[in-house]
């Protein structure tokens, strides 16, 4: 392998691993906007059934979502 091969091949990597860094943090944020959404709706009264439905996931995963786990 050439200098020049090791060089553009870290940089891939480094290129890459800059990209999950920011598509992670993008996903934490996002995560959180629902945690919250499904929060004010399960404070609202909405069933449970509804916003599970709207959320697309299992009704049991309601309020595993609204905790932030």
């Amino acid at each position: 392998m050439t200098e020049e091969e090791a060089r553009r091949l870290l940089a891939a990597v480094r290129q890459a691993s800059e990209a999950t860094r920011a598509a992670h943090a993008a996903m934490l944020d996002i995560s959180a906007e629902r945690a919250e959404a499904v929060s004010a709706a399960l404070d609202a009264g909405i069933p449970r059934e509804q916003i599970a439905e709207a959320a697309g996931v299992a009704r049991t995963m309601i309020y595993r979502i609204a905790s932030g786990r």
